[in-house]
């Protein structure tokens, strides 16, 4: 069975056709493709404003896209967790023991089909210090990372080439950086390389 909202045929194509028009309005488009692979770490940057999560939303709607995302256990709690789970949350619980790079590659194992979405700043606050999980992530599970941006400036949501991790982690987040520097986000202030 399929996890996420989306995936219920009418549902999905009532929201898909609503992102459309709602991307026309607010005069967005989206660049790129997805991948043909069928395991990936999306990470998406600048994530500047809660914006950021809307226009994402009608992204993933009208691509089809099914990600999962990690949320706090605390949240998963009555209607609210069927809900969350249904949507493709993953409860996380960072006082447990085990390694949640291992919980989340062993998914990745398990699956025919798995993309996870991680904002790697953390924060929609300037923060320099990107948390470094999706890159652990991604190499531990042995997946490429795909990269997706919001840009401002140019009114788009685009999806990049994926990145193969390597063990240099430093000059792979030099490398990421760089390209998202490029990007503007929609409250440009709150980003920082």
């Amino acid at each position: 069975m399929k996890h996420t909202i989306f995936s219920t045929p009418l549902i999905s194509d009532a929201l898909r056709i609503f992102s459309i028009l709602a991307l026309k309005v607010i005069r967005w488009r989206v660049i790129g493709s997805l991948p043909s692979t069928k395991k990936y770490v999306i990470i998406v940057a600048p994530h500047t404003s809660n914006w950021d999560f809307f226009l994402f939303l009608f992204v993933v709607s009208v691509l089809k896209l099914q990600p999962s995302v990690l949320i706090k256990h605390t949240l998963f709690k009555g209607p609210l967790s069927w809900f969350l789970k249904y949507c493709g949350a993953i409860p996380v619980n960072r006082a447990s023991g085990g390694s949640l790079v291992d919980k989340i590659k062993k998914m990745y194992q398990k699956k025919d089909q798995f993309a996870l979405i991680i904002t790697p700043e953390g924060t929609r606050s300037a923060n320099p210090n990107w948390k470094l999980g999706f890159h652990h992530i991604a190499r531990s599970a042995e997946v490429p990372i795909l990269m997706v941006y919001v840009d401002s400036a140019s009114k788009t949501i685009g999806i990049e080439n994926l990145f193969n991790p390597t063990q240099n982690i430093d000059e792979d987040i030099k490398q990421i950086k760089a390209f998202y520097d490029t990007k503007k986000g929609v409250r440009p202030e709150n980003y920082a390389s």
